[in-house]
């Protein structure tokens, strides 16, 4: 990237939406309320996003994949809260997907879409080319992606449905109520970078040998917890229906593995259908009346429910342990619903331009780092198979030779020695 490109093809978008309820009756016009979803699965064949190797192929269906959304209004404002079952959203696929429903009041500054982080959806329809390679393995030397290609018409397909979602959520459209619940759940995952964690402390351990007990916060500092839900309500034949809610809980979408080799949701497919049945079974919701749970992922980088558990029953174990606390922390927001509140966001677009910061410039361009060759404990990566070496921790470019906890040096990987 060239230094100072503001929209350059690295930049990353940024957005947040915030409901503030405590807002005086008369401080706001009252909200309408809108759900909808659409069938985002593709055909079969294309490489499993996020395991980044050949033999992770999508042989099959094991479930379907979804775009669900929210659509909030009050007045001449909306917001789209979106989550949708695959590994990552493309900036660039968002945008051009919001672009479409312009003609209904929406853009990418007024979108916040997340995805489910399943590593059981397709690539290929990354903008940022980097994120479709796929690597050769032991099972599958002459299958490979490695210049990142675009499937256009994977592209397309994506962008088409996610438009869609948004606007069955606008023709939703009603008066509505909302309210806040939240809750914890303190023993569904662990971190699987403990020592990359502990090192933010202060605390410099070899790739596994940190513990939990380490933390100077405690135990559950090494996790997050909290469980937030954005409960919604539409007035529906005069009375006060649910429809859904937005919900929030960091967990990796990696119970299932890429020898599951089939298009399925993970441990969300548990939690967001029966959140949504129990929804529609408790209030009685009209039949015709979607119910949508937009359970995306929040800062789950490291968090993961997949480092002891593994396969579609364990997936539903988790889900439905998370669709509990989902219910729960929906049950409490019921008691506080409020049918006015201050809507409001903000959006930015961020650049990485050498920009300085007070431990040094951040880097110009993107570079492939050399730990992605051997993956995760979840999944390892094909490198990982021949030698049985890890490299996490090893966070400079591939490029940068041999890697450690110190200052890098450009050796050519060739081995020439400089003088």
């Amino acid at each position: 990237m060239r230094r100072g490109a503001p929209i350059a093809a690295f930049a990353t978008l940024a957005a947040a939406a915030a409901l503030v309820l405590a807002a005086p009756a008369s401080a706001a016009p009252t909200l309408k309320v809108g759900v909808g979803r659409a069938d985002i699965t593709p055909p079969t064949g294309y490489y499993m996003m996020g395991w980044v190797r050949s033999d992770g192929k999508i042989s099959g269906q094991n479930a379907r994949l979804w775009a669900r959304v929210i659509v909030l209004q009050q007045g001449g404002r909306k917001v789209a809260l979106v989550a949708e079952d695959l590994n990552g959203i493309p900036g660039g696929m968002m945008a051009a997907a919001a672009a479409r429903d312009g003609d209904i009041g929406f853009s990418e500054q007024n979108v916040l879409d997340s995805a489910s982080h399943t590593h059981a959806a397709p690539t290929g329809f990354y903008n940022f080319s980097t994120y479709n390679t796929v690597f050769m393995t032991i099972n599958s030397p002459t299958d490979f992606q490695l210049t990142g290609g675009l499937d256009q018409q994977l592209y397309t397909f994506m962008v088409r449905r996610l438009a869609l979602a948004i606007r069955r959520a606008n023709a939703d459209l009603g008066p509505g109520k909302v309210g806040w619940g939240a809750t914890r759940i303190t023993d569904l995952t662990q971190n699987r970078s403990l020592e990359a964690h502990l090192y933010d402390h202060g605390i410099h351990e070899p790739y596994g040998t940190g513990s939990v007990s380490q933390d100077p916060k405690g135990p559950l500092h090494t996790i997050d917890p909290d469980v937030n839900v954005l409960r919604v309500d539409k007035l529906i034949g005069g009375r006060q229906v649910p429809v859904g809610m937005w919900s929030t809980f960091a967990n990796h979408g990696t119970v299932n593995k890429f020898q599951f080799t089939y298009y399925n949701e993970d441990h969300h497919g548990a939690a967001t259908h029966l959140t949504e049945a129990a929804i529609r079974r408790k209030g009685k919701v009209p039949r015709r009346q979607a119910v949508v749970d937009v359970y995306g992922n929040t800062d789950e980088g490291d968090l993961s429910s997949g480092l002891e558990r593994s396969g579609p029953a364990a997936a539903d174990f988790v889900g439905r342990v998370e669709s509990q606390a989902f219910l729960r922390a929906w049950k409490q927001a019921g008691r506080h619903m409020k049918r006015r509140a201050a809507l409001d966001w903000r959006w930015t677009r961020m650049c990485w331009c050498g920009q300085q910061t007070p431990d040094g410039p951040v880097a110009d361009k993107g570079d492939f780092g050399i730990a992605e060759f051997t993956g995760s404990e979840e999944g390892r990566g094909p490198l990982f198979d021949v030698t049985r070496i890890p490299f996490e921790g090893d966070h400079l470019p591939v490029g940068n030779g041999p890697q450690g906890d110190k200052i890098g040096s450009n050796i050519p990987l060739d081995g020439a020695m400089r003088s």
